[in-house]
């Protein structure tokens, strides 16, 4: 979403899943940013953690989203592969389930989509 900066982050449960979070300390910010991802058609959701606010965005959304725009795709399966390689035990083993049960993500889609200018979404 342009203007908000999100980062991808690995959530272990049943099969792992990927989300898109924002932290904000305000929480109005908050619910300005989930309104603004609203109006595009995606769910948020807002949590506590700690003493900041997180908006994220739940990994249905995300693969709709990746269904739609090349770069995102491309975000999530450079950061999935990243996990994959470099990550704990955990993350690999999470990441490994993402990549297998979501191709739209894999590595050999992905070459075709590199470019020299890497994507920088966070």
């Amino acid at each position: 979403m342009a203007g908000i900066v999100m980062y991808l982050d690995l959530m272990s449960g049943k099969g792992g899943s990927v989300v898109a979070k924002c932290f904000t300390t305000d929480l109005g910010k908050a619910f300005a940013v989930a309104e603004r991802l609203e109006l595009s058609g995606l769910r948020p959701n807002i949590v506590k953690s700690n003493s900041e606010n997180v908006v994220y965005i739940p990994m249905s959304d995300l693969l709709k989203l990746a269904e739609q725009d090349d770069e995102i795709r491309r975000a999530i399966a450079l950061y999935l592969a990243e996990k994959a390689k470099n990550g704990t035990p955990r993350q690999r083993e999470i990441a490994e389930k993402i990549l297998k049960r979501h191709p739209l993500f894999s590595i050999n889609r992905l070459v075709v989509f590199l470019t020299p200018s890497c994507v920088s979404w966070r």
